[in-house]
Order: structure tokens, then C-alpha cells, then sequence
């Protein structure tokens, strides 16, 4: 027992480490203080209304009202009355509030698989360090992307599992694999989950060419059964979240495809059932761009980004007579990056680390495990698909052949493909150094290879420092012209001055071109310490405690040194300073003060369609989402954005918030708003969606109503108008809208409502009832004469029957995952336990 205890210590101490790093790097946190995340609060404000409902009835709702006129809740909040998978994680991170749950998550999720691929505990602390707190990370963490971070910490632990089952620790590998399999599905952010699959085939087809030369035949068909088991479970336990989300595709911008035909202006380059190439392919890594790996801040950083005061920018401010605290406070928010992605909204660079990077490198030469081949094969994948637009004959290629890629934006994403296989080479690479099976001999000659290669990068890098303009005002495919548009602000807020704007461009050049050999000498600096540790270690100067000591030091300064220029003390704020965007304005107010709250609010001080704040307060025409309804985008395209009032009279827009003459906004109340909804005189009845459409452009829908021919199987007899009926909205609860209707003869009811089949039910008098589509995106039904009581349910099959499947699937792996642990804990007593490494 004593010799057990002494045996889990050393996992104990590094485990520990990993977690007062998460805390010390965090600390702001523990004090009360809550991370500022740009996205997050786009995300609060889209979802007040959800949590406002779960705080009320205990569950969140199916559906909202908050955005696009009404829309699934499924990608905004997803839950479901059974939190049983929520326990596990509470435990693996200690309450611990954000983000230092998720940081000790992802170091813990990686220690896990440094020490089933047989390094030790010391080890496996330099390796999980250097996955963790690689740039991307804490950039995506403050920048709001939780659902990302949370795929990013599971990964590493998934491989562990399947790692296992090679190793022929086939019960416990499976029930790892197929848990921690689970919560990274559950995340729920699937692109993530798409590049992990992508990495398991790649493993597959490694392990399998080595599996036929060992002639492992039946260990190989074992192997391959019991991961698609795992597979399965993990499916299984999120199905009410992946067939909800598969449903709602269908009908979106990321899976949909619109029934019109394209405008003229619209792009060619349009997929069917996905994304166009332009925006798929926005925020494509550069080429050269992809040594920001190795050197961080050779393209700027972030574009916005911040300078200090000895910065040229700076002095140039001031000398212009700009006071020094408002030239101060300006260049902490300067456009710095200037590479191939994005110019709106990059929020910093893919930074692998110095030390970690040589580490890699180093590995390739002296490890000696099959694992090696993986790791380079994926570390060029990931390299590849980052570079998207930038890579069109490989890229395009994917996105117009490969299954589901076409749903996926963003191509730089990829790059935390390299960010695993990188800290597991230097990881591995580590643990061959310490193992002593090569010779010290051997290893000094392929560390000057390493070393020399490094050395070589770095010249040339710092040598096309010399080369460079600094500028993208050329443009590219997604931004033309991003320092065009940064001297036209120049120039505004310096009233029509050019030559201070010419001015401050040439001070940013200076800047950029700074930052960039800054950066490349910090490089040298690193990888020159992390190269003389390893040489004195190979020279017998010290032992591998020492070495170890030395790389942690360096990795953990290297790596968070960059990252505080992204996550740091000055990222958290007090809960009053956090709810500060969240201040309704007078025009809010003002709307706030009506007592029927079920009408909609088109806000025009903002770019509508790409800003979820107004959703805060209100029932909104527009919203902030990456997936809108294909239908309700086209009706943005052709209708909305044209201003076609008759199309915001039917969507009940009853209240339009403008800039007014002293630059806040004015409510402004629209007095032909049509409410909830409303009967018919006239129904049109057009040929096709291009039709029904057209229609809209001058249809006076308070009195008519278009409707696509293949409805008419659900409509007996046009409406014989009764001016004395009405219909009036009794309740709407969300999930179940409820309206009483009164007629002396035959109706046709229009209800301000999106249309959305996939699961939402009509009733009249608690009987199913049909409706249908109609004016392009609202619904319809035929109403008989009497007093009656509609009713709409949204109860999407793929909702309650998936809940059940999750319970079952979860139950299942849970059990497996048990009888692994019991059966690896009776093995042990025969071994010691230590891991072997394949």
C-alpha cells in the first residue's frame, strides 16, 4: 500500500503544479472578478430570454422569441431536464469558477495522455502545459468561445482511450474513450469534433499499416470494433443534442440550401447545403504566416492590439498634440495585424512556443515510437486545411467533395491539430532524452541537426523582416483593403486630416515591422536556453531532475509571457463593470414601458443582423447568429434589408429604434404593425418560393397573403372575409403559443410567427390541425367559424426520443467504463501498474 502511495506522489505534485498554474495565471478570478469575453456577452444578451425561462420553470425552452423573429434554442443554450452528465466534469475541475476550470481541465485531459503513452508525471506537466496554454487557448477563452475551449480540454484524453485499446487495455480504454468522447461531442461544437475525427482516421490508417507488418490481425479487428463501440456510446449519449442539431442544419444557412433562385450579385462560389467559399474560407492562415508557431507576433498579433509608450505610434500622437493618457488608452486598442486573415476581429496569433517548437522538431529524429508518424501526418493535415483559401487546390477540393466540410467557416481553426501533436512530440521527445535508450552520443548529433534547423528558420525569417511593407492596404479575398479602411478612420477622427492620418500609418509600419524582429530575437533567446539545457544534460552536467526543472521553467515563461498579451489581469472585471453593456438606453425605456410584451423591435443603431444587444431588452427582428434559418436569411436578403415596411408590418416590427439628431438612439413607434396575428381578405397563390417571394416586394399583407402552391392540399375554399371576427393571442410561453378566435363564417389566419416543421404541432380545440408557409417565412392555417382556441406545441420528436437514447448510451458507457476500471485496478495487484509505451 506505502509503495502505492509513494508511486501516485509524483502524479499527485504534477497534477498539483498544473492546477496552481490554472489559479495563479487566473487569480482574478478567485477574488469575484469575471472575465470581460467579447462573445460571451453577444451570448447573454441572445440568451437572457432562455435563462429568464429556466429560471422559471427549472428547464430551458425549445424555442425563442428573442432573435430573427423565432428560432430553436438548440445552438443558443441546449438543455435537457436530465443534467446527468454534468457530475463528471464537476469533479474533474473542483468548482473552480472560469476559466480556470476549463485551463486545469484541458492540463488535466492531457496529463492523462502523456502518461498512457509512457511518460513521466514530469514529463506529462511540460507536455500538458505546453498543449494548454499554447496562444490559441487563452485567445479563445477571452474572446468568449467556451464551447471550443471545452472540445479543445476533452481531445487529448479521447486519444488516451483509444491509446489504450491499442495497448490492449481494451475495457478500460473503450469506457475512457467512449466518457471523455461524450463530453467532447456534448460540447457541441462541431467543427472541433470534425478535426478530432479527421486525427482518429489518420491514427486508424498509422496503426493499421503497423498492425499488418507486426501481422497483429485480430488484435487490429479488435481494436477497430471496440472504438467504433466507443464511437457509438458517445453518440448515443448526446443524441438528443446531435439529432437536434442535424434537424435544425437542414433548415439553416450552415446546411440549408434556399429554394430562390441566387440574386445576380450573389456569389458564385455557393455550396450546395453549405457556406460560400468567401465566408467559409474568411480568417485563412497564411503561408509564411504559419511561423507565428515558432515566432509569435511576426504578423502584428491582434488587430487590436496594444503598443506601449515607446512605441512609434505613440510618439507620433503626442507630437500631433494628442494628450499622453488619450494617446495612451488609443494604443491599447491599435490595428496591429496585418497578415492574410480577417482584418475585422483577429484576435491574435497560433503560438506553439520556442521551447516546444525545438522540442517537436528534436522528436522527429530520435523518437522512436510508431506515434511519430501520426503526429507528422496530422501536424500537416492541420497545417493545410489552415491555410484555406490560401491552399485553394487542396482546400477547395475538400470543402467541394468532403462530407459536412462545407459547413465550416474559419480554416485557421485547424491549427489546433499541430497545437495537440506538437506538445506530444515534445512530450515524447522528453521522455527518449530521460529513457536513456539512444546514446547520448547519437542524440548530440541530431540535436545540432535540430539546433541548426531552428537557427536556419530564424535567419530567414528575420532576414524577410527586411522585405516586408508591413501593410495589407492591397487587401485579399475577404478583406479588401483592411489598411485602407483603418487610414479612412485615421482620417475621420482627425477631421479630414490625411497627412496625420498618412502620418500615424507610417508610425504603425515602424511598429509593425518592430514587433516582428522583437519577436524573432525572443524566439532565439528561448529555443538558445531550451538548446543549451538539453546539451549540458547530454554532456552529463546535471541530471534529468535538473533538465526537467529547467524545460518546465522555460516552457511555462515562454508560453505564458505571450499569453498575457491576450488573457491577463486586465481581461476580469468586477460583476457592476461587466453589466455595464447590458444598460438599457432611453429608447429601451421608453419601448419597455408598453404592457403587451409581444411585439418585435427592428434596431437600426447597430448593424441589425450582426448584433444580439437589442435581444437583451427585446423580441428582435435581427440577432447575432452563425446558423439563422436559410428561410429568415433570405427574407433579410430580399425584404428586410430593402426596408420593405409591409414585410416589418407582418413581422409585428412595432417599434424601430433610429439614431436621433444628438446620436442616441430614438424609439420610433410603427403604428401599422400587425400584431400576433391577424385574418386574411385575399389569398395569392404563387408558382414556386421565386414567386412567393416576388410577391412580397409590393403585397399589402395586412389584407393578402402569398402562398406557395403546394399548400393548397391543406386549404378547402378561399376565406370569406368576416370584418367582425378576430383572433387575439391569449399566451406565449415559448414553447406553446395559444390564440382564441371568434367567426361567423370560414377564416384564414396569418400568425406573425417563423415558420419551423421541424416540430412544431397546430391544434384547434386540443384537435391536430394543418397550416402551412406562408408569405415566404410565417405561418398559416384555415380557421373554421366559431369560437375556437389554437394552439401551437413545439415538441420536436428529435428532442424527447433523443433524451431517451442519451440516458441508455450514457448508462451503457458508464457501466463499461466501471468494469475497466475495476478489472485494471485486479491487474495491477500482478503488475506494477507502471504504462508501457507502444
Amino acid at each position: 500500500m506505502i509503495t502505492r502511495l509513494k508511486a501516485l506522489l509524483p502524479h499527485a505534485l504534477a497534477i498539483l503544479g498544473l492546477l496552481v498554474l490554472s489559479v495563479i495565471y487566473c487569480k482574478p478570478a478567485l477574488n469575484g472578478k469575471i472575465l470581460s469575453q467579447s462573445d460571451n456577452i453577444q451570448w447573454q444578451a441572445m440568451a437572457r430570454e432562455t435563462m429568464q425561462y429556466k429560471h422559471a420553470h427549472g428547464t430551458t425552452p425549445l424555442w425563442t422569441t428573442s432573435m430573427f423573429g423565432g428560432m430553436p434554442t438548440y445552438q443558443i443554450a441546449m438543455e435537457t431536464p436530465y443534467d446527468f452528465t454534468g457530475y463528471i466534469p464537476a469533479v474533474l475541475t473542483l468548482g473552480l469558477p472560469k476559466p480556470i476550470n476549463v485551463l486545469f481541465l484541458s492540463a488535466l485531459c492531457f496529463y492523462l495522455l502523456c502518461i498512457v503513452l509512457g511518460t513521466s508525471p514530469w514529463v506529462g506537466f511540460v507536455g500538458a502545459v505546453a498543449y494548454t496554454y499554447a496562444s490559441y487557448s487563452p485567445i479563445i477563452i477571452v474572446t468568449g468561445h467556451e464551447t471550443k475551449m471545452l472540445a479543445l480540454a476533452y481531445l487529448p484524453a479521447v486519444i488516451a482511450g483509444f491509446v489504450l485499446i491499442i495497448r490492449k487495455k481494451y475495457l478500460l480504454g473503450t469506457g475512457i474513450m467512449a466518457l471523455f468522447l461524450t463530453y467532447l461531442v456534448g460540447a457541441n461544437h462541431l467543427q472541433i469534433t470534425y478535426y478530432f475525427f479527421l486525427m482518429l482516421a489518420v491514427m486508424a490508417i498509422v496503426y493499421t499499416v503497423y498492425c499488418i507488418l507486426q501481422k497483429q490481425y485480430k488484435h487490429l479487428i479488435v481494436t477497430g470494433l471496440l472504438t467504433a463501440l466507443a464511437v457509438v456510446l458517445s453518440l448515443a449519449s448526446n443524441a438528443v443534442t446531435l439529432w437536434t442539431t442535424y434537424e435544425y442544419a437542414q433548415e439553416s444557412t450552415r446546411g440549408g440550401t434556399s429554394e430562390l433562385t441566387p440574386l445576380a450579385e450573389t456569389p458564385a462560389d455557393k455550396s450546395k447545403g453549405g457556406l460560400d467559399k468567401e465566408y467559409a474560407f474568411r480568417w485563412s492562415y497564411g503561408k509564411f504566416e504559419s511561423f507565428t508557431m515558432l515566432v509569435p507576433d511576426i504578423y502584428g498579433g491582434s488587430s487590436s492590439g496594444s503598443l506601449n509608450n515607446s512605441s512609434e505610434t505613440y510618439k507620433k500622437l503626442v507630437s500631433i498634440g494628442v494628450p499622453e493618457a488619450s494617446a495612451q488608452e488609443a494604443t491599447q486598442h491599435w490595428n496591429l495585424y496585418w497578415g492574410d486573415q480577417s482584418y475585422l476581429g483577429t484576435s491574435g496569433p497560433v503560438y506553439m512556443g520556442a521551447v516546444i517548437c525545438l522540442l517537436a522538431l528534436l522528436g522527429l529524429f530520435i523518437v522512436q515510437s510508431w506515434h511519430k508518424w501520426w503526429l507528422i501526418a496530422i501536424s500537416v493535415l492541420g497545417i493545410l486545411l489552415a491555410w484555406g483559401s490560401n491552399f485553394p487546390a487542396f482546400n477547395y477540393f475538400l470543402f467541394d467533395h468532403f462530407p459536412m466540410y462545407n459547413k465550416f467557416r474559419a480554416p485557421a481553426q485547424a491549427l489546433i491539430i499541430p497545437q495537440l501533436s506538437f506538445a506530444v512530440l515534445a512530450a515524447l521527445a522528453l521522455q527518449e532524452l530521460i529513457s536513456g535508450k539512444l546514446s547520448r552520443d547519437e542524440i548530440q548529433q541530431k540535436l545540432k541537426w535540430t539546433g541548426m534547423t531552428i537557427a536556419g528558420v530564424l535567419v530567414v525569417i528575420y532576414a524577410a523582416s527586411f522585405g516586408f511593407r508591413y501593410t495589407n492596404a492591397t487587401g485579399n479575398m475577404q478583406d479588401p483593403g483592411g489598411d485602407d479602411i483603418f487610414h479612412s478612420r485615421l482620417t475621420q477622427m482627425f477631421q479630414g486630416n490625411t497627412q496625420v492620418a498618412n502620418e500615424l500609418m507610417t508610425a504603425l509600419y515602424a511598429d509593425r515591422q518592430a514587433l516582428y524582429q522583437h519577436d524573432v530575437w525572443r524566439t532565439a533567446i528561448f529555443a538558445g536556453l531550451a538548446f543549451l539545457l538539453l546539451w549540458l544534460f547530454l554532456r552529463n552536467r546535471f541530471n534529468s531532475t535538473w533538465l526537467l526543472a529547467g524545460i518546465s521553467l522555460l516552457v511555462v515563461v515562454d508560453l505564458l509571457q505571450v499569453d498575457n498579451r491576450y488573457l491577463n489581469a486586465d481581461s476580469f472585471m468586477d460583476e457592476s463593470s461587466y453589466s455595464q453593456p447590458f444598460q438599457a438606453s432611453a429608447a429601451d425605456q421608453e419601448i419597455l414601458q408598453d404592457k403587451d410584451p409581444y411585439y418585435r423591435v427592428f434596431n437600426l443603431t447597430a448593424s441589425p443582423f450582426e448584433d444580439a444587444m437589442t435581444s437583451y431588452f427585446h423580441k428582435s427582428i435581427g440577432g447575432y447568429h452563425a446558423a439563422k434559418l436559410q428561410l429568415y436569411a433570405d427574407l433579410i436578403e430580399r425584404q428586410i434589408s430593402h426596408n420593405n415596411i409591409n414585410v416589418l408590418n407582418m413581422l409585428n416590427a412595432k417599434y424601430v429604434i433610429v439614431p436621433g439628431n444628438d446620436g442616441h438612439p430614438v424609439a420610433q413607434r410603427n403604428p401599422d404593425a400587425l400584431g400576433n396575428a391577424w385574418f386574411v381578405k385575399h389569398i395569392l397563390w404563387a408558382r414556386d418560393a421565386n414567386t412567393e417571394m416576388k410577391a412580397l416586394d409590393h403585397l399589402d399583407t395586412k389584407d393578402s397573403v402569398v402562398i406557395d402552391e403546394r399548400y393548397k392540399v391543406l386549404i378547402k375554399d378561399n376565406p370569406a372575409f368576416d370584418s367582425t371576427a378576430t383572433i387575439s393571442l391569449i399566451a406565449n410561453n415559448l414553447n406553446e403559443i395559444s390564440y382564441n378566435t371568434t367567426a361567423s363564417t370560414p377564416q384564414f389566419a396569418v400568425f406573425s410567427e417563423v415558420y419551423y416543421e421541424q416540430g412544431w404541432n397546430a391544434f384547434i380545440d386540443g384537435e391536430p390541425a394543418p397550416y402551412c408557409r406562408v408569405d415566404y417565412a410565417l405561418r398559416g392555417m384555415q380557421v373554421p367559424a366559431g369560437k375556437h382556441t389554437i394552439t401551437f406545441r413545439f415538441e420536436p420528436a428529435s428532442y424527447y426520443t433523443g433524451i431517451k437514447l442519451a440516458i441508455s448510451g450514457y448508462l451503457v458507457m458508464l457501466l463499461l467504463l466501471t468494469g475497466g476500471v475495476v478489472l485494471n485496478m485486479r491487474m495491477n495487484k500482478m503488475n506494477d501498474g507502471k504504462p508501457k509505451s507502444v
